[in-house]
């Protein structure tokens, strides 16, 4: 079973975010309780303005009734002003020196005191006014559940960027606006869980860097059989269309095909194969690059099916963009060979 990173951290004093009485937004106040309490978990390396936005918005949100809200930002070795950011903002203030997001989210929710945990990515901001109030009113509908996601937007102010719109596509047009309510596979950048559905899966593995958050989800899925054996009924993901969150793209060419890089090196054997695509051709030294059209093609058709209905001067002007960074992570795919070193950065 994996353990969390930095379990000493979970005796420290907690900051929690509770409703102030005359504005009903948050106000900093000490609590030493579990019980109703959020934990919002958000791991960040050197991205201070996309960290600003988040906590900005996170502070002025409402409170569900009778419920409190802690902040935790774990720190992944920032090498810029992340930590003055959150100080600015009040949020409890973690750093972890070894470098990977499991690292990172392992710590935060080791030094979690809620029930619900909310992990989010530094680079997204609640979609909505009153996120956390519908985040807490779903979960407690939805019962005992894998995970909790919902749509990924683009941020209106990228929204006539050609190049931001083609990265969003290529990585998010999965959980686009329109999507319903339903199970998912897999949900990205926003989770909600429970803490004991986590600690029974055993956290994030820290060996990966890439993929570690489809990891943890299949095991939350698959998590009450640890206890009640291979029979015991699967724990759903969630995909909830009235929870969404806008994810900032990357906004040059650049960034987008070295994330698309990065990203691609360990899908074959990452997420491909486990998740029961026959990639057999694509071992095979020689015969593998015949299959690149075919992996491609299956790669962007539901991008640019989404663009185009979401908008189709966008999706025109962003067409040669989207293709060439799916061509790289095509290209990664084939040529791939596993995680990336543990000196290798994520591209942000």
């Amino acid at each position: 079973m994996l353990q969390p990173a930095g379990g000493t951290c979970a005796a420290a004093v907690r900051i929690a975010f509770a409703q102030s009485s005359h504005n009903n937004r948050a106000t900093p106040v000490a609590s030493s309780v579990m019980a109703q309490l959020l934990s919002i978990i958000i791991p960040v390396r050197n991205q201070p303005a996309t960290l600003d936005k988040l906590l900005s918005n996170l502070v002025a949100q409402p409170h569900p009734a009778g419920w409190e809200v802690e902040i935790i930002c774990v720190d992944n070795a920032s090498t810029d002003a992340t930590p003055e950011i959150i100080s600015r903002h009040g949020a409890r203030y973690l750093r972890e020196e070894r470098l990977g997001p499991s690292y990172a989210r392992n710590l935060g929710a080791a030094a979690a005191g809620g029930e619900l945990l909310w992990f989010i990515d530094a680079d997204a901001v609640p979609a909505r006014e009153d996120f956390l109030i519908e985040l807490v009113g779903r979960a407690a509908e939805l019962g005992d559940f894998g995970g909790i996601g919902g749509p990924i937007l683009l941020p209106d102010e990228q929204a006539r960027n050609p190049v931001a719109f083609a990265d969003h596509m290529a990585c998010w047009s999965a959980w686009h606006a329109r999507r319903p309510t339903g199970v998912s596979t897999f949900q990205p950048t926003s989770l909600v869980v429970r803490r004991t559905v986590f600690d029974e899966a055993g956290g994030f593995d820290p060996r990966l860097r890439v993929l570690e958050d489809w990891d943890l989800q299949q095991r939350l899925v698959h998590s009450r059989e640890r206890l009640e054996g291979a029979a015991a009924p699967p724990r759903p993901l969630w995909f909830v269309q009235s929870l969404p969150v806008a994810h900032f793209a990357r906004p040059n060419v650049l960034r987008s095909l070295r994330h698309s890089w990065y990203w691609g090196l360990p899908s074959r054997t990452g997420w491909l194969l486990r998740d029961g695509v026959d990639v057999r051709s694509l071992e095979r030294p020689l015969v593998r690059w015949l299959a690149w059209p075919r992996l491609l093609w299956h790669r962007a058709r539901h991008p640019l099916r989404i663009g185009w209905r979401t908008s189709r001067r966008s999706a025109l002007l962003s067409a040669p963009f989207l293709m060439l960074t799916l061509a790289v992570w095509t290209t990664a795919v084939i040529v791939g060979q596993g995680q990336p070193q543990q000196d290798k950065l994520a591209p942000i």
